[in-house]
């Protein structure tokens, strides 16, 4: 088990500051799963008729866990847009691309909006316990996966090997994103009306936070690291003989 953990803390070369905010990204993301069980299971939560106890829940659109899930992308767009106007990197920029795109989807609700009008337009049946909107959905997370992946893979080849490097981190933890928020979230619509609800959505809307805090706290590292990096040189020039 120990091996296993610091085989993945290796993988994401994270700093001291990197693994201070992980631990305080993943405290916060454990407590609103814990508020939204509390919420789900118990009527403790009901204290404020001018608040309504659904912002508790992981499912609610613009409740408390998704405006805090909002924050950690922002950060993840800033970061890697200044990491692309540092290093005069196009790898780097669409990687901020990407993470501005799922910012602006989550927060406008684009692909449960597209995916309606492509469901509708296009008269997809149902199947497997999927809704013509559901396919729809997969049609518009596809499309924009191909041309992610194309500016992605282009620019992959052209940049140099650090950027490699944090480029195929990102990749490997951008599947586990699409894991939990497309194939759980599928998943959860095809046993909605399951005993298995309640811990789908756990899994899907809770494994999202807890990749998510991942992410921010790997860019946040990589930032730091390379900061430290151009610092070592010049405190090497002025180093007494």
């Amino acid at each position: 088990m120990q091996s296993k953990k610091a085989t993945v803390l290796a993988m994401l070369n994270l700093s001291h500051w990197g693994v201070v905010l992980l631990f305080l990204l993943l405290a916060t993301d454990v407590g609103f799963i814990a508020l939204h069980l509390i919420h789900a299971h118990t009527s403790l939560l009901t204290l404020d008729k001018m608040i309504p106890a659904s912002v508790f829940s992981l499912e609610t659109d613009r409740g408390y866990a998704e405006l805090f899930q909002y924050i950690k992308q922002y950060w993840i767009v800033l970061l890697l847009g200044l990491f692309a106007l540092r290093n005069r990197s196009l790898l780097y920029l669409s990687w901020s691309l990407l993470f501005a795109f799922l910012l602006l989807d989550d927060a406008a609700e684009l692909h449960e909006k597209l995916g309606f009008s492509i469901g509708q337009k296009f008269a997809f049946g149902s199947l497997f316990g999927l809704r013509p909107t559901d396919f729809g959905e997969l049609c518009v997370a596809a499309t924009a996966g191909v041309c992610f992946f194309a500016a992605i893979a282009t620019t992959h080849r052209r940049s140099d090997r650090a950027a490699r490097k944090v480029s195929k981190t990102l990749a490997m933890l951008l599947l586990a994103l699409v894991f939990f928020g497309i194939g759980i979230d599928m998943l959860h619509v095809v046993l909605m009306f399951t005993s298995l609800n309640s811990l789908l959505i756990v899994l899907e809307d809770g494994g999202e936070l807890i990749v998510m805090s991942i992410i921010t706290s790997f860019v946040l590292s990589q930032a730091l690291l390379r900061k430290a990096e151009t610092l070592v040189p010049a405190r090497e020039l002025v180093r007494p003989f």
